[in-house]
């Protein structure tokens, strides 16, 4: 899917975690499952359209400094990468005395997180961005966190449409839009390893690259 996005490349998969959502939604309110309903919406494709259409749209809805405040729960120097220091010298994938001696003013680096996000994605980010571990990385952190923020938007339409359509929407549970704000929770807290894990990944693929550079007779880089 060379030429697309990751955002772009997470559509079908985001399409899917929006439907399974709904078809939760559909379970809660029925008095039983009817497993051919699945084949039903298979076969629906401008169902399965519109849900997509549905779920970019909304994923576009929010700004993605909101998302990430949501995702990290931080309103300044929201993301991992203004604490990249810190994660790396936690991972047991980086050398940490290497890493002190490759990156210059480290100490005071360490205290300035904004600066660090800054480092982190000129120094150890950009070099690496299309090693498959790196980009695989990362599109899972914005399919999760794009999940997450969708899944708190159809929450607040599921609950707006059963205060306003209330005739319409009867054959629905109040308590089954809980299905929304559970799989937002669970969307946030695989967006936010798989971020941080988007970093020390960068820092550590970029990190053994110095090092075999820095080794007699490689002048590799």
């Amino acid at each position: 899917m060379a030429g697309l996005s990751l955002k772009t490349q997470n559509t079908a998969p985001l399409t899917l975690l929006v439907l399974l959502q709904l078809l939760a939604v559909h379970g809660f309110n029925s008095a039983s499952f009817d497993i051919n309903l699945l084949t039903s919406i298979k076969e629906a494709g401008g169902v399965m359209l519109a849900i997509g259409v549905l779920a970019s749209w909304l994923s576009y809805l929010l700004p993605t400094g909101l998302k990430n405040t949501l995702i990290f729960l931080r309103l300044r120097n929201v993301l991992p990468g203004h604490r990249f220091i810190q994660l790396a010298e936690a991972d047991p994938r980086i050398d940490a005395q290497l890493l002190k001696e490759k990156v210059p003013g480290y100490e005071s680096l360490s205290s300035d997180h904004k600066a660090q996000n800054s480092y982190w994605y000129r120094e150890f980010y950009r070099p690496v961005s299309a090693q498959d571990e790196v980009a695989s990385t990362h599109k899972s952190y914005l399919l999760y966190r794009d999940a997450a923020t969708v899944s708190l938007l159809c929450a607040a339409i599921f609950v707006l449409a059963k205060l306003l359509l209330t005739e319409s929407m009867s054959a629905f549970e109040l308590v089954s839009g809980a299905v929304f704000p559970l799989a937002a929770l669970g969307f946030a807290l695989a967006a936010g390893h798989a971020g941080c894990r988007l970093v020390t990944t960068a820092v550590a693929i970029r990190m053994a690259k110095l090092a075999l550079a820095s080794q007699p007779g490689d002048a590799s880089a």
